[in-house]
């Protein structure tokens, strides 16, 4: 990882800087003036602000109802279930804005992966190594949130702040509204089918971000996954392995990479990963 220990702390492994204030790059958690509180995301129900280094999720119904507080609440459970070593964000409390109902956290730098791969389709070619600590570093929060008893079910780019530390990327899952806690240190360790649904769902949902880190676009599936003759597809099937990073080395980082991904999204009893802790020791 040679070639990211060089670069600035708001480069990100891309040689470009994040988007100065007041760009159009709005939906990421990174520096910000702090004089008042400032507006980073809007959507149809929720939004962003800063103040400082705190961050409030203010609810924009008309008329909050108990149903919203109880969102919050949830999100404010997750974070506190979750070891502190985990990175998700770090809340607070449940407070109010503006005399709404909201979610007080603390700010996380970086870029949200959807911003970070709109620098990659208008930059130059990545050095595959840049590509790869991206996606440990987010394999490796997932694979937290599982060893933790939390589902994440909200992997998406969005989702997903970079930032960069000791030459590598950490990862941190910046929205916590639709997580599940399925276990927890008084319970028995047991699987139920919804349980098992839920982390497979986290792993397909793994596939399809990997796929898009890997090709460098963002795409919004996992169509087309292993269908490049160069970079992530063309394996014939007796290269399909379960955990088959042994196996593909030879034959390139890409194809390997394509079975990876292929065994995430479209899994067969003979090509297929059953934790996510497994998909981080193959890359």
């Amino acid at each position: 990882m040679d070639k990211l220990s060089s670069l600035g702390s708001l480069e990100l492994g891309i040689g470009e800087p994040s988007p100065p204030p007041g760009s159009s790059h709005t939906n990421t958690e990174s520096q910000l003036p702090q004089t008042a509180p400032q507006l980073v995301y809007q959507s149809s129900s929720t939004a962003i602000y800063r103040l400082h280094d705190t961050g409030y999720k203010v609810i924009l119904a008309p008329n909050p109802s108990e149903e919203h507080v109880l969102k919050l609440l949830h999100e404010r459970d997750i974070s506190q279930f979750l070891p502190w070593s985990c990175r998700k964000r770090q809340v607070n409390d449940v407070t109010s804005f503006n005399r709404r109902p909201a979610l007080s956290f603390k700010w996380a730098g970086g870029i949200t992966l959807k911003e970070w791969l709109q620098k990659v389709q208008s930059g130059p070619q990545l050095d595959w190594n840049i590509q790869l600590s991206a996606a440990m570093a987010i394999t490796r929060t997932l694979s937290d949130f599982h060893v933790g008893g939390v589902v994440y079910s909200s992997l998406t780019p969005e989702n997903v702040v970079l930032s960069p530390f000791e030459g590598t990327y950490v990862a941190t899952f910046i929205d916590l509204s639709n997580a599940l806690i399925y276990r927890n240190g008084n319970s028995a360790d047991v699987d139920t089918s919804f349980e098992k649904k839920m982390r497979e769902m986290d792993l397909k949902s793994l596939g399809i971000v990997l796929h898009q880190i890997f090709q460098g676009e963002e795409s919004a599936d996992g169509d087309g996954v292993g269908q490049g003759p160069e970079s992530t597809g063309n394996f014939s099937e007796h290269s399909r392995q379960k955990r088959g990073k042994q196996h593909a080395l030879g034959e390139g980082l890409p194809l390997y990479l394509g079975s990876l991904t292929s065994a995430l999204i479209d899994p067969s009893p003979d090509h297929c990963y059953e934790s996510v802790k497994d998909v981080f020791l193959d890359l």
